[in-house]
Order: C-alpha cells, then sequence, then structure tokens
C-alpha cells in the first residue's frame, strides 16, 4: 500500500510538473527568426529577427532596419532605417495603464487613442504635433473580438466641405496562432492594424463610401490570404494569391 502511494504520489507530481511545462510555452508562444518574402516575378526578400527572450530587438533585410525599444515590457520606440536614402523614421509610443494612448512620428503626424467602456477603441489623426492645434486628418473606431481586431470604421476629415469620404475594413481571421502575437507588448500597438491581434486573417474586406452632394459613391474589395500550419499551429507559410482587387501576388515563409 504505501509503494502504491509513493508511485501515486510520484506520477502526480510528474503531471503537475509536464503541465506546468505546456502552460510556460503555451503563454510565452514561438517567435519566428527569419521571413522570407517572394513576390510573383520570384524576388525573394529574406529578414533576419532578433529577440531578447520574447521581446524583439531588430528586424532587417536589404532595405531596411526597424529597431525596438522597450521600457517596463512595452514598446516605447520604433525606428526604421531606410537603407537606400539613408533616412530614418522615429514612432513614440505613450501608454496609460499599459495601454495605447499616443503615437507620435517624426513624419509630423499624432495619432490618439481613447480606450470606451464597451471594449472598442476610438482613434484621431492629426497633422502636426499637437492635439487641437494640429490639422485632424481622420478618426473613427476599433472593434475587437477574442483577442482580434475585427473591423475599423474611419471618417475623413480633410475633404471639401459638402464631401463625406468614409472606410469601413472588416477581418476575418483563422483559429491558429500569429506569431506576432507571442511578441511582447506588439498586440499594443494599435497603429499596426491586424498584425496585433492573436489569429492570422484570411480574409479583409475594404469598403469606401464617397457622398459628394446628392450623389453617392460606393465601393469595396476582398483580400484572401491562405496559410500552412507546423505541429504548434504556427504558420510557416503564408499566401496571397493575385486577383482584381489584389494584383500583388506574395508568399511568406516563417522560419523559427
Amino acid at each position: 500500500m504505501k509503494n502504491l502511494t509513493k508511485i501515486f504520489f510520484f506520477i502526480s507530481i510528474v503531471v503537475i510538473l509536464l503541465s506546468s511545462c505546456a502552460n510556460d510555452k503555451d503563454d510565452k508562444g514561438k517567435n519566428f527568426i527569419k521571413m522570407i518574402e517572394t513576390t510573383e516575378n520570384g524576388v525573394a526578400e529574406n529578414s533576419i529577427f532578433k529577440y531578447y527572450e520574447n521581446q524583439i530587438l531588430s528586424a532587417e533585410n536589404s532595405k531596411q532596419r526597424i529597431d525596438y525599444t522597450y521600457d517596463g515590457g512595452l514598446i516605447t520606440k520604433i525606428v526604421i532605417y531606410n537603407k537606400d536614402n539613408e533616412s530614418s523614421i522615429v514612432l513614440d509610443y505613450k501608454y496609460a495603464k499599459e495601454k495605447l494612448v499616443q503615437v507620435s512620428s517624426s513624419e509630423d503626424y499624432e495619432i490618439y487613442y481613447t480606450h470606451n467602456t464597451d471594449g472598442t477603441v476610438s482613434f484621431e489623426k492629426y497633422k502636426g504635433t499637437s492635439e487641437g492645434e494640429g490639422e485632424r486628418v481622420y478618426h473613427g473606431i476599433l472593434y475587437f473580438k477574442n483577442d482580434n481586431l475585427i473591423k475599423k470604421e474611419c471618417v475623413f476629415d480633410v475633404v471639401d466641405e459638402d464631401k463625406v469620404i468614409t472606410s469601413k475594413i472588416t477581418f476575418d481571421y483563422d483559429t491558429f496562432n500569429n506569431p506576432y502575437f507571442s511578441v511582447l507588448g506588439y498586440d499594443k500597438l494599435l497603429d499596426k492594424g491586424a498584425a496585433i491581434s492573436k489569429n492570422n486573417v484570411v480574409m479583409t474586406v475594404a469598403e469606401t463610401t464617397v457622398i459628394d452632394g446628392e450623389q453617392t459613391i460606393s465601393s469595396a474589395k476582398m483580400y484572401t490570404t491562405t496559410y500552412k500550419y507546423d505541429a504548434d499551429n504556427y504558420p510557416v507559410e503564408q499566401v496571397s494569391e493575385a486577383s482584381l482587387n489584389n494584383p500583388n501576388y506574395s508568399k511568406i515563409q516563417y522560419l523559427y
């Protein structure tokens, strides 16, 4: 009986340890270290990613290098360096209670975010460096469900008085792991669109409406993406097929 008790105790400890290890893996996720993007004409671009644990440090290819700065687990600065003309763009991120509230760009614009009680996020983009003093370019609302950005509604402000331009982008997802979601703090970057979502976008529908006086013109485009996954349900290949809506074919391979 004592031996059975010891065996049962040993098995229980092993199960707990294995479960703990599995949870640690799920929490941390896995990061891709190389991305190969191939266009329809066969031209391939290799991007190399560097990390410290699950913090992204840099991404680099033949055209550009992107450097990331963290503070307290949040990405506070992104510097995009263009190798062709040796120019750079600097993005500064500000947070309140670990939620993004402002993005400031060296390209002379700022985006302000307001986190609403219903889970949506309102945003306003200003051309210039001071809210209320610069010119508002557009404003809108972001909608989320199950850690995925499912809809972005936008109203453009810099138009004629008699003209109203609105856009709506909706996203459909698979149930597998978006590799960017494993990067610490990346899901806070609301300016990165669907890349911050937990799952991978399989279809995007972009709708635009222009009201000019008594005339209304509407248009819609649909984009589809297919994936191949590894045993951990992370994408190893992403293909965007050419179509009337999307003339540019591309294939992205992820190496972990």
